[in-house]
């Protein structure tokens, strides 16, 4: 019977995580070369053979748990493809080898990839008959197994190339394995969220996000409309950067500016409200956060979890999951299918006052104000002037959120918000229990669902 030797590739520099030591991140308690070891020790099947694992020195110090076979490649700088050719070497002169095995390359960063899977491409592979066997989703991915015929070619690789280029040149000669999108996710950098929109509702999902050690990436619109912005990193669109409790956002312009942000502790803030950012960046998860009760395209292939919130969204159609963004018993409740409740276009109640909340804009024009956030205003009084229009507090409260002063309001648009609980003006300035409970729920499905693709 032919058999299957597995080699861990395990010697890359990692230079787009930014650390030499990225195989001990941590995913759901587990390093990722954990992760992988533990997926592979399971596999009992009659075909599996010995496992390689290449590493480089560094990590060969920490690897006291290991396959029976450990390489160490003591030149990593030559690429991915000296790792493959080390692992042949081991491979075909171990006592395990036999004339005609196969060997399957398996990476690392890939903490979701299903055992199951593996084991079926494994399996398909040798039923097939076919010289080379892979992962597939939308192209062909790691892990990928090659018979002995094609081990001259591997062996001619050089640089940073890996077994791609010789599994392209044989397309007809190739077993594929479908696979979930998260299965296929390659953790080259940190794990990173990115959250649409800036608002002080999504900003709280950014916070708490941030508070536990994701790297976020706001992305906004060019001219963001927002009222409580005090509490909403949006502001950074503006002014450059801004502090919400704590946590400093500053806008980006591109890839390296964000990274720096990242360095500093920072949250970046992208003028980008079409994700072009993706072709840069392979986040773990996607948040629409925008509110606009409307879908404005985030589709559920933009990363291995998107989550929607708030109505416009069908929860496995166009998001994997959606969060129920309206006040009441339901809030913050996560949809693995269907909507959230629709827009009713009245705000939630709050000391028993919900649509006197709530200030539009009577005309359009530029905006500019006679009072500031925080100031306790009285029912009637004047607040601010659009187009010479006066506009005056619907009740007695403190004003808790203004749209942007000098911004270019339209007739019907939402510019400010009275907080009819006067006993402190300290609420102004904090993130609201709606944000939070949001963002709470949005980390806990997103550290759950991380849990359930280790299981698997």
């Amino acid at each position: 019977m032919m058999r299957i030797h597995v080699a861990i590739l395990a010697a890359g520099q990692s230079l787009r995580y930014g650390s030499e030591d990225k195989l001990s991140e941590q995913v759901g308690g587990k390093s990722l070369l954990t992760i992988l070891l533990e997926k592979i020790q399971r596999i009992s099947a009659p075909w599996k053979g010995c496992t390689v694992l290449v590493v480089s020195r560094e990590l060969a110090k920490l690897c006291t748990d290991g396959p029976e076979i450990c390489v160490v490649n003591g030149d990593p700088k030559r690429g991915i493809s000296h790792s493959i050719q080390l692992a042949l070497d081991v491979v075909q002169n171990s006592p395990h080898w036999m004339p005609g095995d196969a060997v399957c390359f398996c990476v690392c960063d890939q903490p979701f990839l299903k055992q199951g899977t593996l084991e079926n491409m494994l399996e398909g592979y040798l039923k097939s008959g076919k010289g080379i066997g892979c992962i597939d989703r939308g192209g062909p991915k790691n892990p990928c197994v090659f018979g002995e015929q094609y081990f001259p070619e591997l062996r001619s690789l050089s640089g940073d190339v890996g077994g791609k280029k010789v599994l392209c040149r044989h397309p007809e000669d190739v077993y594929r394995q479908k696979a979930e999108k998260e299965e296929v996710w390659d953790m080259d950098e940190k794990r990173t969220v990115i959250v649409r929109g800036g608002g002080d509702l999504a900003t709280g999902t950014s916070y708490l996000l941030a508070k536990r050690g994701y790297r976020v990436l706001v992305l906004e619109t060019e001219h963001p409309a927002c009222i409580r912005r005090q509490v909403a990193f949006c502001e950074a669109v503006y002014e450059g950067r801004c502090e919400v409790e704590g946590i400093t956002a500053r806008k980006v312009t591109n890839r390296e500016k964000t990274i720096r942000a990242w360095e500093r502790g920072e949250i970046p803030v992208l003028v980008d409200p079409g994700c072009t950012c993706l072709s840069w960046l392979q986040p773990l998860a996607l948040v629409d956060g925008i509110l606009a009760k409307k879908n404005l395209g985030t589709r559920i292939d933009m990363a291995p979890l998107t989550i929607g919130l708030g109505p416009g969204f069908t929860a496995g159609v166009d998001t994997d999951l959606v969060i129920e963004t309206m006040r009441g018993e339901s809030l913050a409740r996560v949809y693995q299918s269907g909507t959230a409740l629709p827009n009713t276009g009245v705000p939630g109640v709050i000391d028993g006052y919900a649509s006197e909340r709530v200030i539009y804009a009577p005309c359009s024009g530029e905006i500019r104000y006679l009072r500031q956030v925080g100031d306790l205003v009285k029912k009637g009084e004047p607040l601010a002037v659009i187009d010479g229009q006066t506009v005056c507090a619907t009740l007695t409260g403190l004003l808790r959120g203004a749209i942007r002063e000098g911004y270019p309001v339209t007739t019907g648009l939402k510019i400010m918000d009275i907080e009819p609980r006067t006993d402190s003006n300290a609420r102004c300035f904090l993130i609201s229990d709606k944000a939070l409970a949001i963002g709470g729920s949005v980390c806990r499905a997103l550290e759950e669902w991380e849990r359930r693709c280790l299981e698997n």
